[in-house]
């Protein structure tokens, strides 16, 4: 791993205790400043425009601080792109659609640091929005019955854009596959973030399913793209809902929560050999 030329011995004085003796004052120097172990349990959340760190301390008593190390390929080189005393750290740095590959190690009151963390922790980053609004295809809104979830817009229902489209059929609310290369996933009762990961299978045979309140439902666009909606009302008038794409085609991960973590091969470098174990690419159409 290719360090930043900023050493942490520049940003941590060495500690000194000054105790009482006899003799009058004598300089003792504290007893744990070797390096400390890497953090442990090293995992990111995704958000909108931002990655969320956390891990899990191994010497918290012997440990001044964390380094955060970024860089955009597996196997380096890494960047600082930043420093904290907590065990979370919010990259808000980042774009929307790029993966980014992280490390943190740890840093004694004395500067020594540790060596990178066994976990590489990786994220793509994606938008999202709440409260959209789609209105019944058939009726006097069909101008905004379909959306276009890679640029976050309701559309007319026969948009070549159009994603997903809602309409009302004898009664019932229902969102439809725009077309015969989209496919559409009812989720469930589930909670928005906890759709964290684009199934590889399940997808509805008829590409349309009933809007329910509380349910989510997955995307897969005709362009090889992923994206995740919950409904938070629907009826005749139309449907509101909250919405996740991801940016980076063919890439599934649509969650915060979501452990996206791979095992370093030694304590002292990243090895090109684990690109194997990079994010899954979705069979293309």
């Amino acid at each position: 791993m290719t360090r930043d030329t900023r050493s942490t011995w520049q940003r941590v004085l060495p500690l000194t205790v000054f105790a009482l003796g006899l003799g009058g004052c004598s300089s003792v120097l504290v007893d744990d400043c070797g390096a400390p172990h890497a953090p442990v349990n090293l995992y990111s959340v995704t958000g909108d425009g931002a990655v969320t760190l956390l891990w899990t301390p191994v010497d918290p008593h012997r440990t001044a601080e964390f380094v955060v190390y970024r860089s955009r390929h597996l196997d380096g080189p890494y960047d600082v792109v930043g420093f904290t005393d907590a065990d979370v750290f919010v990259d808000v740095s980042v774009h929307n659609g790029r993966t980014y590959f992280y490390s943190v190690s740890s840093v004694s009151p004395c500067g020594e640091e540790s060596v990178p963390s066994h976990e590489v922790a990786y994220d793509t980053p994606r938008p999202e929005g709440l409260s959209a609004v789609m209105l019944d295809a058939n009726g006097s809104g069909w101008r905004r019955s379909g959306w276009d979830f890679s640029r976050a817009r309701a559309v007319p229902w026969d948009a070549v854009e159009a994603d997903v489209i809602f309409l009302v059929d004898g009664g019932v609310p229902v969102v439809v596959a725009a077309d015969r290369y989209t496919d559409l996933q009812d989720a469930g009762y589930t909670g928005f973030d906890e759709v964290d990961w684009a199934p590889a299978e399940g997808w509805s045979p008829t590409g349309s399913a009933e809007a329910i309140p509380g349910h989510a439902y997955v995307v897969w666009t005709n362009e090889n793209h992923f994206a995740k909606f919950r409904v938070s009302r629907a009826g005749t008038g139309g449907m509101i809902f909250d919405w996740a794409y991801q940016i980076a085609e063919g890439n599934p991960e649509l969650a915060p929560g979501q452990r996206t973590t791979l095992r370093a091969e030694s304590d002292n470098s990243l090895l090109s050999g684990l690109a194997l174990n990079t994010p899954e690419q979705a069979v293309g159409r």
